[in-house]
């Protein structure tokens, strides 16, 4: 709406290295729960290290190889990082 206020700030999109691995969980069925690790489609690899970009919404991955995965599902939601205090 003309004039509405949005109810979160805008926030700038955020980069960080992962040596780990990434899980999408999803569940297909009811009492069914389903994992899949990630894996890059170019080069299989899937221990990383990724480079993470978030824009607050969708993550993407980066392999150190230089492919970059949209499609892999994860929502910001779901991700959980150790990043250094700065």
């Amino acid at each position: 709406m003309p004039g509405a206020v949005p109810l979160t700030p805008p926030a700038e999109p955020w980069q960080a290295r992962h040596a780990g691995r990434f899980r999408h969980y999803s569940r297909p069925a009811p009492d069914v729960w389903a994992a899949e690790t990630v894996g890059c489609p170019e080069c299989g690899g899937k221990d990383g290290p990724w480079t993470v970009t978030c824009d607050w919404r969708r993550a993407t991955l980066g392999c150190p190889r230089g492919a970059v995965l949209r499609e892999h599902g994860l929502a910001f939601s779901e991700i959980w990082l150790v990043l250094p205090e700065t």
